[in-house]
């Protein structure tokens, strides 16, 4: 039984010897694709091309003239066709590389800093829903810079936060699972009407054409889910523990990224939809 014995292990290394080479091929083709995805970008030059316009605009901006106003507006819509493009090359070369069929993503940190905001704006194409407790971060002008590009080169965008005319005890239920800063239900009030003006005052300066993509209101319930839909993606970071259970930097905070077209992906999205028609009677920007 010898010659047996053999003929499995003769199998077993081919086995393995195939299993190595089917490695070897599988980082060989995503290295590939990371350095056609590179060579593409320095091609088209979208990158430096997008900075030099933009810094265009910025200086034809500080004159005084209207025709300056004008061309300054048309130089920040190429910009976000150049973006556009931009994102297709990294979509064709995230969907070539195989993540797409994965029904869950874990990243474990950045989730909701400002890095990961302008990255859900920017990256945005059709679509874009946000439902979140706390809004001081969407009274950023620069954020709202970004939200009024992404409206104008045609992203549709529904911003649920916190109402600030919601009742006390919704209002004490968020003030225990916010992170820093802190505040009681009084002090959030405040804040989020702060907020909410600051939001609707930058949001009236903006062009016809961005304010009719743009809609922002508040809700009254009790908050719980807290996430970005961006597309057909949804990111769902962990929040909703009470504060001390949340990481010390808001930067360690994790996050899923999920299918719309998975089932916790849908019911996320359902979720949304129903909220946002419950809140038609708390509206502050749009509708």
């Amino acid at each position: 039984m010898s010659w047996l014995d053999d003929l499995n292990t003769g199998f077993g290394v081919i086995g393995f010897v195939i299993t190595v080479i089917t490695l070897i091929k599988v980082q060989s083709v995503h290295c590939a694709q990371r350095e056609e995805r590179a060579l593409l970008r320095r091609l088209y030059g979208t990158d430096s091309l997008a900075s030099h316009l933009r810094s265009a605009a910025r200086f034809l901006r500080q004159g005084r003239e209207d025709d300056a106003h004008l061309l300054a507006e048309e130089l920040v819509r190429l910009c976000g066709q150049i973006e556009g493009i931009s994102r297709t090359l990294d979509s064709m070369s995230r969907s070539r590389g195989g993540t797409s069929g994965r029904g869950a993503q874990l990243v474990e940190k950045g989730y909701f800093v400002p890095p990961f905001l302008n990255r859900m704006v920017n990256e945005a194409q059709h679509n874009l829903d946000v439902v979140m407790y706390r809004n001081l971060q969407f009274a950023n002008v620069d954020l709202l810079q970004a939200l009024e590009r992404a409206s104008k080169r045609g992203v549709h965008i529904r911003v649920l936060g916190l109402s600030s005319v919601a009742d006390d005890s919704v209002l004490e239920q968020a003030s225990m699972v916010l992170p820093w800063p802190r505040a009681d239900a009084r002090t959030l009030r405040r804040q989020l009407a702060d907020s909410e003006n600051r939001i609707k005052d930058v949001v009236e300066g903006w062009s016809e054409e961005a304010r009719l993509r743009f809609e922002y209101r508040g809700y009254t319930l009790a908050p719980n889910a807290h996430f970005v839909r961006q597309d057909r993606a949804i990111f769902q970071g962990f929040i909703g523990t009470l504060a001390p259970a949340q990481p010390e930097r808001l930067e360690d905070r994790g996050y899923l990224e999920l299918s719309v077209a998975t089932e916790p992906g849908a019911t996320l999205a359902r979720h949304f939809d129903q909220l946002w028609v419950h809140s038609a009677d708390t509206v502050v920007v749009g509708g």
